[in-house]
């Protein structure tokens, strides 16, 4: 039910961060096509009081007797139009633009609506431009014959536009980033609490599985002590002891892997480096292991190919990576394990390959069999025991002493974790 709740809530907050984003996108448009609008009824204001000013120098009577007297084929208002000075016009426009608020370069032209043809225009070269351009006004007369457009054009206009709203754009991206950023991080952090929340259970399902078994038989062996039957006969005696010996120890070994992993996260033991001997402690390990590993009709094979194979590391550390590393092989072959331990070495360290021929591992788990209380899933069967510790636990120290890990596995075929660590060990000696 709460799993439902949070996805709704997700789904919803999503639609509407959304419609958030659509809503500022189109606010947005709508600001940019209203300065458009604006701009252009500025300009085409501006045009036209330019225009007015001309009708008015043509409708004085000194100006109209002077065209009067050089009439020819062509009329009246034809004449004045052919006569205006371009100084005239470039300072009515650069005036009445001022007016408007409109403070952008311009070219401008006066040409007949009918021909096409320019008979004032600031640049040649733009006559196309000043014929398309969406800043016209007609200069009329009364009782005229001709048609004459004066017309302007600004160069890069759109991105004129766009540099004045550039300011509320950039406020508007920059607020939708930070919302949308905002909203993947809740959304990642929350799914991440719940994968979290997800592997914490399981690791506390395997911790009370796995405490379940040695209490059991530590309670079965103690009632066996008790019996009177069981106390006079001393071999009994000493093999019940020898089980809840065997299963304090197998609690403690437990409750220690659980108290690393604080101590993993806080950083809160030392390094003490020392000179190993690293195929020295192979075949301690091995000897340590070969009862448990034939006891299941398995072997051990070491093959000690380092030609320099004594390193400075913390001795302890060393032993429980390889310890984890060796008791994974054994524990995930599920018929008779055999386990190959080999060295090779360069000029810088130790390669220490840990090879099985077990159930192996799919390759899009590799990412995740280092994280804290991982364990590939494998149903409520725990037949493998563990708590998902023991891989975080070896990355992590073999990186502290400035190594590293790699494992190679396909399903089916088995696995191969391969450890490199260096001769010499890292300066700090704590683990950070």
């Amino acid at each position: 039910m709460q799993k439902r709740i949070s996805s709704f809530i997700i789904i919803i907050t999503a639609v509407a961060l959304t419609g958030i984003i659509l809503t500022q996108t189109f606010w947005v448009a709508n600001a940019l096509e209203t300065k458009d609008s604006q701009l252009q009824e500025n300009v085409g204001l501006g045009m036209k009081r330019v225009v007015n000013q001309l009708m008015s120098l043509q409708n004085d009577t000194a100006l109209a007797s002077r065209y009067l007297s050089s009439r020819s084929e062509s009329s009246l208002h034809s004449q004045f139009i052919r006569s205006l000075n371009p100084e005239l016009i470039t300072q009515l426009i650069t005036a009445e633009l001022q007016n408007m608020e409109v403070l952008r370069p311009y070219d401008y032209g006066i040409y007949d609506g009918e021909t096409h043809h320019f008979i004032l225009i600031s640049n040649e070269a733009l006559k196309e431009q000043l014929v398309n351009s969406r800043h016209q006004e007609p200069i009329s007369c009364m009782f005229q014959i001709e048609q004459f457009y004066l017309t302007v054009y600004f160069s890069n206009e759109r991105r004129y536009i766009l540099n004045q709203m550039l300011l509320y754009i950039f406020l508007s991206a920059l607020f939708m980033l930070v919302v949308i950023s905002g909203f993947w991080y809740v959304t990642r952090s929350l799914l991440q609490q719940k994968k979290l929340a997800g592997i914490r259970a399981d690791y506390v399902n395997n911790m009370t599985h796995e405490l379940k078994t040695p209490i059991a038989t530590i309670s079965v062996a103690s009632e066996m002590l008790l019996k009177p039957e069981v106390q006079v006969r001393q071999n009994k005696v000493d093999h019940y002891a020898k089980i809840i010996y065997n299963e304090n120890q197998r609690l403690k070994n437990q409750a220690d892997q659980v108290l690393q992993v604080a101590l993993l996260e806080r950083g809160e033991y030392n390094i003490n480096p020392e000179a190993v001997d690293v195929h020295q402690l192979i075949e301690q390990l091995t000897e340590s292991m070969l009862v448990t590993v034939t006891s299941r009709n398995g072997i051990i094979q070491t093959r000690h190919n380092a030609a320099e194979h004594v390193v400075q590391a913390d001795k302890n550390h060393l032993t429980n990576v390889l310890s984890n590393l060796m008791e994974n092989a054994n524990k995930y072959s599920p018929e008779a394990p055999h386990i190959i331990i080999s060295t090779h070495s360069n000029r810088k360290g130790v390669f220490i390959s840990c090879q099985d021929k077990g159930i192996g591992i799919a390759e899009e788990y590799f990412r995740h069999i280092f994280k804290k209380f991982h364990r590939i899933s494998t149903g409520n069967v725990h037949d493998v025991k563990g708590f998902g510790i023991g891989l975080f636990y070896v990355k992590t120290i073999v990186e502290a002493h400035a190594g590293n890990i790699q494992v190679r596995s396909k399903p089916g075929e088995g696995s191969n974790f391969i450890v490199f660590w260096p001769f010499h060990a890292p300066a700090h000696s704590v683990l950070e």
